[in-house]
């Protein structure tokens, strides 16, 4: 069973919703819907006439038959800014009533007790526990929202090139009891462990950042893997390339709580041969044969949208953690083959009692970081998307590998075939997933600079991103299924500009 546990960076910290806040709010926000109901009925009339009035359509339908350049076109031109000024207030009304919603769910929810308040950044964020059950709605963002976030989410990155390759990744605090809300007290799926699929697992960090977050009593965290790593080196009488990960992920804080275990399954997908033989050496180090309360899986496969074998640069033979370690193709020399899978064929074959049989297992995260092929792994979990049967999706956007020297990956003007971000998180939104760009927040340093404060999160869908972002180096992405609210809601929360 799951239990409940303490937050990794600092713990909770309760706070009471301020109801009499929240009722302001909602009643601002209805204010403002009636005044753009309103005028939403003053454009259409407006409309009405325009159309209606003989002249004008008279003329318009001679501008039709004619290209005559002294024809007078205003009557046209005011049509067309009607309808084009229609069209902007029903988006910003679709933005409004899902903000009124949203706050009408946190006013009642609130007076139940059970809110869960993360710390970003020194400010409470709320998040609801008990709108799960009611799909998150979709947001939109206006053009001048979009641009402010744009700007400042630019600057950033002249600011700290990599800040959103190591991001400070907020939305973990709490994960669990986040994961335990979404699943559904006394469904089915609450009852079974969490599952998380660490795609592109590498040297094992993120399978071990979730496994302390899940189940700390199982003692695998960073922390203790990097020392089971650097001790392998050692009995091999070598160093591995940036042992503790390329983002100092061995240094990340622990969960306070070091005794709970729960049920929780992490698959780590590794298909270099050489990567996986010194994870399966440190799972033996961390983790008795006999430990069955929390599983790590580690499989010598690679993921994709077709099943079959491919062939890998040779590099994943003999080198631990070397990011060349990606598909090159057949007929290379010295190429490794490796067997590959989808997602869903491989959780149809690995949970194949799953009830109802229709239905995928229940994924908490799905983690991709496939050296630039992540749009073909999420191709290849099409039918999971489809069922929001993954409640968080993360990925690498990482547009620099097709440029390198062999060139790799998808993403970029290099990418074969090239995906761009915005194609994929489109195809994401369709499916019922909100996505955002992930950053690091301002620290003590750059305060000190007078760098202004940035948010933990871009939101990317509805219109808050509409170019690619001008990444330096490579940049990650985390998504959240609309089906559930809390989750959806926790991380829209934290994209503080939108």
């Amino acid at each position: 069973m799951k239990t409940s546990i303490n937050s990794r960076r600092g713990g909770t910290a309760n706070t009471n919703t301020d109801m009499t806040t929240l009722t302001w709010w909602k009643f601002l926000f209805l204010a403002s819907l009636i005044l753009l109901v309103s005028f939403l009925i003053r454009l259409n009339y407006q409309l009405v006439q325009e159309i209606s009035r003989p002249d004008d359509a008279a003329l318009i339908a001679d501008n039709t038959k004619s290209d005559a350049p002294d024809v007078d076109s205003e009557a046209e031109q005011r049509l067309k800014s009607l309808r084009s000024q229609v069209s902007g207030m029903k988006e910003k009304l679709g933005t409004i009533k899902g903000l009124v919603d949203d706050i009408q769910q946190q006013q009642q929810d609130g007076g139940g007790g059970g809110a869960l308040s993360l710390q970003s950044n020194g400010k409470a964020i709320n998040n609801n526990n008990n709108n799960n059950q009611k799909e998150f709605p979709r947001l939109t963002c206006t053009a001048e929202v979009a641009k402010k976030q744009a700007n400042r989410m630019n600057a950033r990155f002249a600011e700290w090139w990599s800040h959103s390759a190591c991001p400070d990744q907020v939305w973990m605090e709490n994960i669990n009891e986040v994961f335990d809300v979404a699943s559904g007290e006394g469904t089915p799926d609450s009852a079974k462990p969490y599952l998380i699929l660490d795609i592109g697992c590498n040297k094992g960090y993120t399978s071990a950042d979730f496994l302390d977050a899940l189940s700390p009593g199982t003692n695998m965290n960073p922390r203790t893997l990097v020392g089971a790593i650097r001790s392998i080196a050692r009995e091999m009488n070598t160093k591995f390339d940036r042992d503790g990960g390329v983002c100092q992920d061995s240094d990340k804080p622990l969960n306070k709580d070091r005794t709970t275990k729960s049920e929780t399954e992490v698959h780590c997908f590794e298909p270099s041969p050489a990567t996986y033989n010194m994870l399966t050496k440190a799972r033996t180090k961390l983790m008795p044969p006999g430990e069955t309360t929390a599983i790590w899986h580690i499989h010598n496969v690679g993921l994709h949208e077709v099943n079959g074998q491919m062939s890998w640069h040779n590099a994943c033979a003999t080198a631990v953690g070397d990011e060349l370690c990606t598909i090159v193709p057949e007929g290379t020399k010295d190429a490794v083959p490796v067997p590959v899978v989808t997602v869903d064929k491989f959780l149809e074959d690995a949970y194949p009692n799953n009830n109802p049989a229709s239905a995928m297992p229940l994924v908490h995260m799905l983690k991709i970081d496939a050296e630039g092929l992540d749009p073909a792994v999420l191709v290849g979990s099409t039918t999971l998307l489809k069922q929001n049967r993954a409640i968080m999706v993360m990925f690498e956007f990482n547009p620099g590998l097709s440029e390198k020297d062999p060139p790799h990956g998808m993403w970029g003007r290099g990418g074969n075939p090239r995906k761009k971000l915005l194609e994929v998180t489109a195809w994401l939104d369709e499916l019922g997933y909100d996505c955002y760009l992930d950053t690091r927040h301002v620290d003590e340093k750059e305060r000190a600079k007078g760098v202004s404060e940035a948010p933990a999160l871009y939101r990317i869908t509805g219109g808050c991103l509409t170019e690619e972002p001008r990444v330096r180096g490579w940049a990650n992405v985390v998504c959240a299924s609309r089906k559930y609210g809390n989750v959806a809601s926790l991380l829209r929360n934290l994209a503080t500009m939108v």
